[in-house]
């Protein structure tokens, strides 16, 4: 296994291949390598590299305002249009689906209860099945993330909560806690047999490619892997910011004392865990994963307090993963919030690039297998203002740029051009955050925010935003 490459080292080797191939490196790095000796004859022309794939459009939906059906017309808008969306991306809670400890502790214990039909996570479950499935024959392919958000009983060390103590409700936060929800609490143990390993697998078996094939449900009845739609996932992603949104970001737990080396473990887990599902190109066949899924919102002159910055935490996880080849497919996601709406970096290692971009050297230098970055959540995040009853509206003036008319226009210009200058770089997937939004204190979505009516009906933005109508064209 060759030496891990130093924090130093990966951003040198990244400036370097940057720097050597100037604006365009990423488009054309390692088109042109060192020459030898002048040749005495005709050389014969290299074979011509195979294209790259196109990028991927996704968007992902959340929430009872996002349902991948028809009763708010999110399904027909997303497979309407000239470019027509190629991904969709659902969302589970390890917390609503097993809120008990497995009994027996084992993972054929969490795969019955899990899977048990009549169990506190069945109608979750279910549901899922179904919108992966309608995604499914809707000739959609699809990625199920898991929600920064983790069971009590997965972190015995930390004892029961004091859930007054939570700051997303005011609360005094526990040391090491920052802004982040009580729920983000690392589990105990991210070995192999441990309940995040357990869950993970769980999720690979039931939503594996069973040829439609529908089964009991994974662990039960004799079964291995599968569900009753016969659904299946092409990519599971089981972290989602954790540079942002998981504590504690230091404890003597950690191999080296930061979340850094102990996200490094979860991913080979992961991995490994996976590959158990995988069967070659035959059936069934798990999905693969999308990995690490960091948030790019943090700099190196953000709050600490806030979490640890993107470029900090990516170069330290590739110094850990050093010489490894996973076992699975595993693509390197994050996310790109920040590069929608501000741009290319100002200053600092990145300056002129795209954090994406940038994101795309520091794998190249670090040697990973494949150097593309998956884009898994991003979009316009709107700057918002508190209004009565806890809700949020867009505060439509605050734009980026001092220039631009509004904020809808500009989302619309912003979205636009990033997705073009992705769709140049090795980017796999490009996602959209929502395309409805709610009253709350995070909104990004292409429509607008959707309402509740008193009789629990939903009021959907009208007009829409104009990038409700850029959406469906981008890509064309």
């Amino acid at each position: 296994m060759p030496a891990p490459l130093t924090r130093r080292q990966l951003l040198t080797r990244a400036g370097r291949l940057a720097g050597a191939a100037g604006a365009g490196a990423l488009l054309h790095a390692g088109a042109a390598g060192a020459q030898g000796p002048a040749a005495t004859g005709p050389a014969a022309a290299p074979p011509p590299a195979p294209p790259a794939p196109p990028m991927l459009k996704a968007v992902s939906l959340i929430g009872d305002a996002n349902p991948y059906d028809d009763t708010l017309g999110v399904r027909p808008y997303l497979l309407d249009g000239e470019r027509p969306t190629d991904a969709i991306s659902l969302w589970t809670f390890w917390p609503l689906l097993q809120p008990a400890a497995p009994e027996p502790f084992t993972l054929a214990g969490a795969f019955r209860q899990l899977s048990d039909p009549g169990g506190p996570g069945a109608e979750a479950v279910a549901l899922l099945d179904e919108q992966i499935a309608r995604a499914n024959a809707d000739g959609r392919r699809v990625v199920l993330t898991v929600f920064q958000s983790f069971p009590e009983w997965s972190h015995p060390s930390t004892g029961p909560f004091d859930w007054s103590r939570d700051p997303l409700a005011g609360g005094r936060p526990y040391p090491g806690q920052g802004r982040r929800g009580l729920g983000a609490h690392v589990p105990d143990d991210p070995g192999e047999d441990g309940p995040w390993a357990w869950f993970v697998a769980w999720c690979c078996a039931r939503w594996a490619d069973t040829g439609g094939e529908p089964t009991p449900g994974a662990g039960l009845d004799g079964a291995a892997v599968g569900n009753p739609r016969g659904a299946r996932l092409d990519w599971l992603a089981p972290m989602n910011e954790p540079n942002l949104t998981w504590w504690p970001q230091r404890s003597e737990r950690f191999p080296d004392g930061t979340l850094v080396s102990y996200v490094a473990q979860l991913m080979r887990t992961a991995a490994a865990v996976a590959a158990r599902y995988r069967n070659g190109s035959a059936l069934p066949q798990g999905p693969a994963l999308l990995l690490p899924n960091l948030a790019d919102v943090l700099d190196e002159d953000d709050d600490p307090a806030r979490g640890t910055p993107w470029r900090t935490f990516a170069t330290g996880l590739l110094e850990q993963l050093a010489g490894w080849r996973p076992e699975t497919p595993v693509g390197w996601a994050q996310h790109n919030y920040a590069d929608v709406k501000h741009g290319v970096q100002r200053g600092g290692p990145g300056d002129g690039r795209w954090r994406a971009e940038e994101a795309v050297e520091l794998l190249r230098a670090a040697g990973w297998p494949d150097p593309a970055v998956w884009l898994t959540e991003g979009g316009y995040q709107f700057a918002v203002r508190p209004a009565r009853g806890e809700r949020w509206l867009v505060a439509a003036g605050k734009t980026a740029d001092p220039a631009a008319a509004d904020v809808f226009s500009e989302q619309v210009a912003l979205l636009r051009a990033n997705w073009e200058a992705m769709a140049r770089l090795p980017v796999r997937m490009w996602t959209q955050y929502l395309v409805n939004d709610q009253l709350e204190r995070f909104q990004s979505s292409l429509r607008g925010p959707a309402r509740r009516r008193p009789d629990g009906s939903w009021q959907l933005n009208d007009p829409p935003y104009p990038a409700y109508a850029l959406w469906p064209q981008l890509g064309a």
